[in-house]
């Protein structure tokens, strides 16, 4: 039985999806909105696809099917290149853009994590109950508008864990950015492969790409 216990606020939605890539199939828990960016985002950064051209998505309701058309096996990917950085931000820039990741959605449940890439003056942003999948949601979301993920940055409201990191570099996107702590195999992450990381948070920055 649910109760009162003082005043309430909205429920955030979490659904079991069938994802099937490939045609094997197996169920994800995420939040059932922007399912072609979350799929499109997630085998991008998985590096299970190298490029937006080797996917083809298909949304029915909340079942994914997706293809990856690759001349390498399906299978997750180790991130083995350095990064290198072209563009430098300022931390006051990143700072600022943190004020992109304060959404309705957020203050109606105090359920969702949020993240954005930021290119240029554009951002492409996303929210769901998982802090993994709103950054795959926020990469599909720019890959499918064709972003500059080179010349752009990662947001997100959860801490950077060295997945998350892992998922930027795959994607292409030099610095990740978030309002809350960075981990330590994160930074190990940072340090090995070249991609910049900025915690507000801890106040800690690692990497090139931060003026």
């Amino acid at each position: 039985m649910l109760r009162e216990i003082g005043k309430t606020l909205e429920i955030a939605l979490e659904k079991e999806i069938e994802f099937t890539v490939n045609g094997k199939s197996y169920k994800r828990f995420c939040t059932p909105v922007m399912l072609k960016e979350l799929a499109v985002g997630f085998l991008v950064a998985e590096g299970i696809a190298r490029s937006l051209d080797e996917i083809k998505v298909d949304v029915q309701g909340e079942k994914v099917v997706a293809e990856v058309q690759s001349n390498e096996s399906f299978s997750r990917k180790k991130f083995e290149k350095p990064l290198r950085n072209s563009k430098k931000f300022k931390i006051e820039e990143l700072r600022k853009g943190l004020e992109i990741l304060e959404i309705e959605e957020y203050r109606r449940t105090r359920g969702y994590h949020v993240s954005a890439v930021v290119s240029g003056n554009t951002f492409y942003r996303a929210y769901d109950v998982g802090r993994h999948n709103a950054v795959d949601k926020a990469i599909g979301l720019a890959l499918l508008n064709f972003a500059d993920l080179g010349n752009s940055f990662l947001l997100l409201s959860g801490r950077i864990s060295k997945e998350i990191a892992l998922k930027c570099a795959n994607a292409g996107i030099p610095l990740v950015v978030s309002k809350a702590a960075i981990l330590s195999s994160a930074i190990e992450f940072c340090l090995e492969t070249g991609l910049s990381a900025v915690s507000f948070a801890t106040n800690i920055a690692v990497g090139d790409a931060i003026e």
